[in-house]
């Protein structure tokens, strides 16, 4: 026993903590995350700025874009942000959320390890609540239409109300466009849609001037000055070639015998040219949008046709046109009549956008690729508001794939709370005291938010009990926090809903996190290579002092041949 002792199995380079202090530091890190979002939370919530190593600056209030950014080395901070981004590629909301119920659920494992529980224990218990919290979201969540307009607009306007755009006093504005790009989109007999199929342009201006497209953006203007500037009754022909010389793919030459070689030759490139714009003439197309290149002869003989060009249009606005017009790519002109690959829309036009340009091609029948347009008054702003937008996208898509909803403002929380504490009075053992820890863990949702408001946490909390024991006509009371107002108040009454999908995402990772953590009884971590570096010849490598001023055997051969540093 006393060799065992005195054995090392692991090298220097290897740290190691086990058992309860392993734990606890893992509890640690999970509680410090938790702290760091914890502002986020609610509709008066904070923002934060982060800036990387580049100068480039984040403006945010998304927990998820805010973990992303940041670099953590422990572990168990790790898992935490990890888990934040399952829930945003899952169901796209509730990133902050989910960070703040498990670490709270974390801080309360911590105390219930204080007195003597075993983690096996706590982590079962965690899971019986689970258990407990989705059978009663299921009964107490609400199942509405997919199609129903009205609850859409309600649960966009809650999801926006607790981002950055509701600071510009235009999130109404926004939920409105949101939801008629849901609808206009969605697929309601088959509980679908494509939230790709909705482009998202940004360009600095004035906020209120934020739009939907019933149609497609182009970040582009036509090609020439002699083109129309605008066409109704548009048909758009989407093609895959240039309209232009084209260079071969190896190396090649044309011999000539005299000078009227050089002029047949370069006449028969022209003729070629003209022949395909004639093909396009004829076909009735009146707008021409091309991947590749149109050079100046196609322009002029396009422009001299009152016919609109757009050339090197990215590949993805390609497919949104097909999408919106009804339109088909083609990459061969030669071939048959052009008619059925034209597609329509009622006004194609170049209007000017902030101290840009961009062309519009909207107004189409039945469309099936729109585009909101945003305005912000700045890059950072814009770049908080595209993913406010995109938030409020996936929860109308989780709603209409699966249409229950339960009102927010933590009144759901606040509810499943007092109905674990109930249920905890009934039980013995100690299974009681974990259950009793769980329902505290799920008010740290309202109390954060309240908190975030200014609110009085103590009177907060007595009120918000007080209200939700508090039953009438055996109705349940849906009191949770009105931020805006600062009070405790009735979610219905305020219209404040949120998806159920969210909802149980969020429960089951925060106790899914917290029940690993709290297993984890053994950590061992590779001392962090900070002197890796690289030299200008390629070699890469690690070694002692390798972060400060240091020779190697090339260092030796002479000034020309020493390669710099880069460091990481």
């Amino acid at each position: 026993m006393e060799f065992l002792k005195q054995m090392r199995l692991f090298g220097d380079e290897v740290r190691r903590s086990r058992g309860n202090q392993a734990r606890r530091y893992n509890l640690l890190a999970a509680m410090l995350i938790a702290e760091v979002v914890k502002s986020f939370l609610g509709p008066r919530g904070m923002e934060k700025i982060f800036i990387d190593i580049l100068g480039e600056i984040t403006i945010t209030k998304d927990g998820a874009t805010f973990l992303r950014k940041i670099d953590v080395e422990h572990p168990a901070a790790k898992v935490l942000i990890e888990a934040s981004n399952a829930v945003d590629n899952e169901v796209g909301d509730g990133t902050t959320s989910v960070i703040v119920l498990a670490g709270a659920l974390v801080k309360r494992a911590d105390e219930l390890l204080d007195l003597g529980f075993a983690p096996t224990v706590i982590a079962d218990g965690y899971s019986d609540a689970l258990v407990l919290s989705l059978d009663l979201l299921s009964n107490l969540s609400q199942r509405s239409s997919n199609s129903d307009r009205q609850i859409m607009l309600y649960l966009a306007q809650t999801c926006l109300n607790s981002k950055m755009v509701s600071w510009l006093g235009i999130s109404d504005i926004v939920a409105n466009i949101v939801v008629d790009a849901i609808v206009m989109l969605s697929d309601f007999p088959n509980n679908s849609v494509q939230t790709d199929d909705i482009k998202i342009e940004e360009k600095i201006g004035d906020p209120s001037e934020t739009k939907l497209i019933h149609g497609v953006v182009i970040d582009k203007t036509i090609d020439s000055s002699a083109m129309p500037r605008a066409i109704r009754d548009a048909k758009i022909l989407l093609i895959d070639l240039e309209l232009e010389d084209k260079g071969t793919r190896i190396d090649a030459e044309v011999r000539v015998n005299s000078p009227n070689d050089i002029q047949a030759f370069s006449q028969g490139m022209s003729d070629n040219l003209r022949n395909k714009i004639q093909k396009i003439i004829v076909s009735g197309a009146n707008v021409v949008i091309s991947r590749k290149g149109i050079s100046l002869l196609a322009q002029n003989l396009l422009a001299e046709s009152k016919i609109i060009s757009l050339k090197r249009v990215k590949e993805n606005d390609m497919h949104w046109i097909e999408r919106a017009t009804g339109a088909k790519i083609t990459n061969d002109l030669s071939s048959g009549s052009l008619i059925s690959y034209l597609g329509y829309a009622r006004y194609v036009h170049e209007s000017p956008v902030g101290q840009d340009k961009m062309v519009f091609i909207e107004e189409c029948t039945n469309p099936k690729s729109v585009t909101i347009l945003l305005r912000s008054s700045s890059k950072s702003t814009l770049d908080e508001y595209h993913r406010s937008v995109l938030d409020a996208i996936f929860v109308l898509r989780n709603f209409v794939a699966r249409p229950f909803t339960v009102y927010g403002g933590g009144s759901f929380e606040s509810i499943i709370a007092s109905r674990i504490r109930k249920l905890a009075n009934a039980t013995s053992g100690r299974k009681q005291i974990v259950l009793e820890k769980f329902a505290g863990a799920l008010e740290e949702i309202p109390l954060t938010i309240a908190r975030n408001a200014g609110m009085d946490v103590m009177d907060t909390t007595a009120e918000l009990r007080a209200r939700i024991s508090k039953q009438v006509d055996g109705k349940i009371g849906w009191y949770g926090i009105n931020a805006i107002e600062r009070r405790v108040d009735d979610m219905r009454l305020k219209r404040v809903l949120e998806s159920v999908v969210v909802k149980e995402q969020i429960l089951k990772t925060a106790v899914e996190v917290t029940s690993l953590l709290i297993r984890v009884d053994d950590v061992l971590m590779m001392k962090p290579l900070m002197n890796t570096h690289i030299h200008a010849d390629g070699t890469k490598h690690s070694h002692s002092g390798g972060d400060k001023n240091h020779d190697h055997y090339f260092d030796k051969l002479g000034k020309q041949q020493r390669p710099m540093h880069h460091y990481y």
